[in-house]
């Protein structure tokens, strides 16, 4: 398959990502250097909008962002040509070698500095940050790939979308020392990126430089997983806040209940309470009281007639 625009024919050697509505190709320039790859992001030509075309050129004369390359029209297809690295995917570097802590504590800072050099979009930062996607030279420099398969929202991305992919690839590439917290600054960065308490690619820079020079040159053995005492304290907190969650609908049913109990005991006939258990020391029933009370009434009746016989 050969790609053309105005002045060059590109050969696509590998489709390696895509949808139904975009594809990706990895191609080389015919008449150029065959070592040097590009990605095309190809897309149906009825599918593109005026924004994204805007958006593109201004990516394109964005003079830091030299990855984007060019993009053209080609029969009923639109592409979109970038860059391509060879050097090797993170994820298997981080995979199937072992890095020691300062190695990957570079690797990071490498890619933050990538993201201030290229001065990259919001929507290119989240296209980028994929551990997949992130490649790595034997001399650590760092090469970003774009996922743009959903290049037609690119004006949805934001800024913290792509603080949250950066996230991930933190926790990939320090995921045992995360899990045990034994970097308890690393893993309170991860929660900042997470939960969008970070607003600018510098702060971002920034805020890892403190983490850099606490930890670079450091060894595994030197770092110490947190504490029982804590571990414990934080079941503790879980715990107590399952409970709440529990006991809070529980105390407004009891509100409730006794709401619409005493507001029936307002309107309800009112009765004798005949529910005693004893006079003096004798112990009584409420059927023997009820008797009693009635032979009282009786005696009382017929004295009553005694009396009104005798005038």
């Amino acid at each position: 398959m050969i790609i053309r625009n105005l002045t060059k024919k590109y050969m696509v050697i590998q489709e390696f990502m895509g949808n139904d509505e975009v594809h990706q190709y990895i191609c080389y320039e015919l008449d150029g250097n065959q070592n040097s790859e590009f990605c095309a992001v190809c897309q149906k030509r009825s599918s593109v909008k005026g924004d994204e075309i805007r958006f593109l050129m201004e990516q394109l004369n964005n003079e830091n962002f030299l990855d984007l390359v060019d993009f053209f029209i080609n029969g009923d297809y639109f592409y979109i040509l970038f860059k391509h690295n060879k050097g090797k995917v993170l994820k298997h570097k981080i995979d199937n070698e072992k890095c020691s802590i300062s190695e990957r504590l570079e690797i990071i800072k490498n890619i933050l500095e990538k993201i201030l050099i290229l001065n990259i979009s919001d929507y290119f930062f989240n296209a980028a940050m994929d551990i997949n996607n992130i490649k790595i030279t034997q001399s650590c420099e760092i090469y970003f790939t774009y996922n743009c398969c959903d290049i037609s929202q690119f004006d949805t991305i934001t800024f913290q979308d792509g603080a949250k992919s950066l996230a991930k690839v933190i926790e990939y590439i320090f995921n045992y020392e995360i899990k045990q917290r034994s970097m308890p600054e690393l893993y309170n960065f991860v929660y900042s990126l997470n939960n969008e308490e970070i607003e600018t690619y510098l702060d971002i820079y920034e805020k890892y430089w403190e983490i850099y020079k606490i930890y670079f040159g450091k060894q595994q053995e030197e770092l110490k997983p947190e504490s029982l005492s804590f571990k414990i304290w934080n079941i503790i907190k879980k715990i107590c806040s399952f409970i709440k969650k529990l006991i809070q609908p529980a105390l407004i049913l009891l509100a409730v209940s006794y709401l619409i109990i005493s507001i029936a005991s307002l309107f309800a006939e009112p009765k004798y309470n005949l529910n005693f258990k004893t006079i003096g020391t004798v112990e009584i029933e409420n059927d023997d009281l009820l008797e009693q009370s009635q032979n009282q009434e009786e005696v009382i009746q017929e004295n009553n007639e005694e009396v009104s016989g005798v005038e």
